[in-house]
């Protein structure tokens, strides 16, 4: 900790440095006033220490309010919908050695929002490799089998994630795994678990959608798939490539076809 302090403390501003240095030397002499000094003096020296333990972080937070990872550049990025920025940033730190496991899997998931699935797939194999248990990993290599249409690998994949501390809106992406295989009874059960959980618009279209195919007494209406839709129509448009992508297509002429005739 006191080496990643010195690394970050030669590239502050010099008035930052000054300052830092500063309040560490008075800290020192208000310690030693404290411990040997006049009794009357340890009241006054008590209350000026723990004031400049308050301007220290004060100093640490501005110096370093520049300093945002890589990382943390990248997720900004891949939320604003900017996968090219958050490919080139993570791609650097990969190339480098770098990365970590929640690198690793941002990139996997980055590549799989640009359709390159392959990479997609690679890169979270690697990430997986390196933590076998994180579920966050485990989450983004289900999606990118989801999407190659490998649905038994995928909802193998989703079990151990689940299994792993996943939240629990992969329920969800459970029954839709064991229904592309065609195992309706899972799909019933890990469908029927996710209703409590889905809150996304897109997740509430695809959850009723599925139980309704299952013959479970849901359905959709029109308000549903205004919100829901466009995040289905997204997805068609980047894997419709994929076998994935093209079940899902007809998916989304089925869910339309049933609002209007509903």
């Amino acid at each position: 900790m006191i080496g990643r302090l010195f690394v970050q403390f030669r590239n502050w501003e010099r008035p930052t440095q000054v300052a830092f240095v500063l309040a560490v030397l008075l800290l020192i002499v208000v310690a030693v006033m404290y411990a040997v000094g006049p009794v009357d003096l340890r009241q006054p020296a008590a209350i000026g220490f723990f004031g400049l333990l308050i301007i220290l972080q004060g100093i640490l937070l501005w110096a370093n309010r520049g300093m945002v990872t890589p990382y943390t550049q990248a997720q900004r990025a891949y939320l604003a919908g900017d996968f090219a920025t958050a490919a080139a940033l993570l791609e650097a730190q990969h190339s480098k050695g770098k990365a970590n496991v929640r690198e690793l899997t941002l990139l996997g998931n980055t590549y799989r929002q640009q359709g390159r699935l392959d990479k997609s797939l690679a890169i979270l194999e690697e990430a997986v490799e390196l933590n076998p248990n994180h579920h966050f990993s485990l989450y983004g290599f289900g999606r990118t089998l989801m999407v190659l249409g490998r649905y038994a690998e995928a909802g193998a994949v989703f079990n151990r994630a689940y299994e792993a501390g996943a939240p629990d809106i992969i329920k969800l992406d459970l029954g839709e795994a064991y229904y592309r295989q065609g195992i309706h009874p899972l799909a019933i059960e890990w469908l029927e678990a996710a209703q409590s959980v889905v809150t996304e618009p897109h997740q509430v279209l695809m959850l009723n959608y599925l139980a309704y195919c299952l013959g479970q007494q849901l359905s959709l209406d029109a308000e549903m798939l205004q919100n829901g839709m466009p995040y289905w129509e997204a997805s068609v448009e980047r894997f419709l490539h994929t076998s994935y992508g093209q079940v899902l297509a007809e998916d989304v002429r089925a869910m339309q076809l049933m609002v209007q005739e509903g």
